[in-house]
């Protein structure tokens, strides 16, 4: 995974006085299927947003061990 990262994702940053409104802008603009908040429009938001609900749901049934 880690070589996946190395050679795939990319890291930038900016500073700003309004960083809310260039997350808008880039949300808006750039297709992020992972980020929910913002964008509906994207045709994997439903999909996500129940397995995202499941996964809580499941993991709220497994004990926690070590208590």
């Amino acid at each position: 995974m880690s070589e996946w990262l190395e050679e795939n994702a990319r890291v930038t940053w900016i500073q700003c006085d309004r960083p809310w409104e260039v997350e808008e802008h880039l949300i808006s603009t750039i297709h992020l299927p992972l980020n929910l908040e913002q964008n509906q429009r994207c045709g994997f938001h439903a999909v996500l947003t129940k397995l995202r609900r499941d996964a809580k749901s499941g993991a709220r049934e497994v004990p926690i061990l070590g208590r």
